[in-house]
């Protein structure tokens, strides 16, 4: 925590039992500052912005609500991090409050664990990403400054090696990597890897439960494989949750996260991407598809068929685009595979592609395994094809009906 010490959180609430609870669950491991209305705290911030702000949302005057808005409507302000605490507990409250640009709901009466836990993660989140992007900025001047001086061009490699080491530690931790996932849900199987071209990548693959019924299911791969595409995958990331816990329709989703890349996409960079609600307790997936590759069912049988298409462009293109729906009765033995085109378009020392006739041919005759052997199975198969030369991400996500 000694790195985070220096972080300072303002604590914004009406009542001084409240504040009093943060300050000593809080006060020890950083500087905490309050104000007891929004007025106060828009003052405050405008004075010396903190790292990250606790907002309580019923307020005199000005509630919570009002105040976020207003902060993430100012751009010097618009990136503090904001988690809200409130005693509501009405549905679509969790949701209006990340709408709005929140990042995390703390409910009172507080549990002082829960809250160091929250404010701990997301503080360390945003020194990660600080530190990270001032280590690609400080990195690319320096190798543009030295790229005429050999000495000086081997030592910002040798750093650049061990800072992208840090960056692929930090990129993998956001990606949900401990398997068997949901050991409470018996009724199917799944398991997702990614083995990134450089040491980070633009791949990415996620999955949550949004209730006890339905299960997320994304794959998405960034149009670079850099630096700034692996900090694009991981902001994706976070926006593709938020949306998916708000809107309950994959097309919706999607149409909605196009609208806001498009919105700032200074890079030029596009995303692909593959979303779909799986019902867990009647096998039924809803999907939309943004310019990626066509999912893969393979059946009870062995034999593996597409079953989706794209039902837009890529995100990022263009604003304003609607997506379509597909839905597929998932049935006992059945299994949802989800790659990205580092899979298909694998190349061989030849010039030769992997193509989806292999990739069918692979599945068809590795049926019999479990989805982490599959899914290994097919990484191995991918790096003898290539050599040791992979080109490009390979990411991989599938989902298997048990019962």
């Amino acid at each position: 925590m000694s790195e985070l010490s220096s972080m300072r959180v303002l604590v914004v609430d009406d009542t001084e039992a409240n504040i009093d609870i943060l300050i000593e669950t809080l006060g020890d491991d950083y500087k905490v500052a309050v104000a007891m209305d929004g007025e106060s705290a828009l003052e405050d911030i405008k004075r010396n912005p903190p790292d990250l702000i606790l907002l309580d949302i019923m307020m005199p005057d000005m509630d919570g609500y009002e105040v976020c808005k207003k902060l993430k409507g100012m751009e010097e302000t618009g990136d503090i991090p904001v988690i809200f605490l409130t005693s509501l507990t009405k549905e679509g409250d969790e949701a209006k409050g990340l709408g709005l640009g929140a990042i995390d709901y703390i409910t009172k009466p507080f549990n002082p664990e829960l809250v160091k836990a929250r404010v701990r993660n997301h503080l360390e989140l945003k020194h990660h990403k600080n530190h990270l992007e001032e280590l690609v900025h400080a990195k690319t001047l320096e190798i543009v400054e030295h790229q005429q001086m050999e000495y000086q061009l081997r030592s910002a490699k040798e750093k650049m090696e061990s800072e992208l080491n840090i960056a692929s530690q930090i990129q993998n931790s956001f990606l949900p990597s401990t398997f068997p996932a949901f050991p409470d849900h018996s009724g199917f199987d799944l398991f997702a890897l990614m083995t990134p071209a450089r040491e980070v990548g633009g791949d990415f693959y996620d999955f949550f439960l949004l209730d006890d019924e339905i299960l997320v299911l994304i794959i998405a791969d960034v149009s670079d494989k850099s630096i700034p595409a692996a900090l694009y995958m991981m902001v994706s990331r976070t926006m593709f949750r938020s949306l998916s816990r708000q809107i309950k329709s994959p097309a919706k989703v999607l149409a909605e996260a196009n609208n806001l890349i498009c919105e700032e996409n200074d890079t030029g960079m596009f995303i692909t991407a593959f979303l779909a609600y799986y019902n867990v307790n009647n096998g039924k997936l809803i999907f939309a598809n943004a310019g990626h590759h066509p999912a893969m069912l393979i059946g009870s049988n062995g034999i593996s068929r597409g079953i989706s298409r794209q039902h837009g462009m890529a995100l990022g293109i263009m604003p304003k685009i609607a997506y379509k729906e597909d839905g597929i009765q998932l049935e006992a033995g059945q299994t949802i595979f989800l790659y990205t085109d580092g899979v298909t378009e694998a190349l061989s020392p030849d010039r030769e592609l992997f193509g989806t006739e292999r990739l069918h041919n692979l599945l068809n005759q590795s049926c019999e395994l479990d989805l982490a052997r599959l899914l290994t199975t097919i990484n191995t198969t991918l790096k003898e094809f290539q050599q040791g030369k992979q080109f490009d991400d390979i990411t991989m996500l599938a989902l298997k009906k048990i019962r």
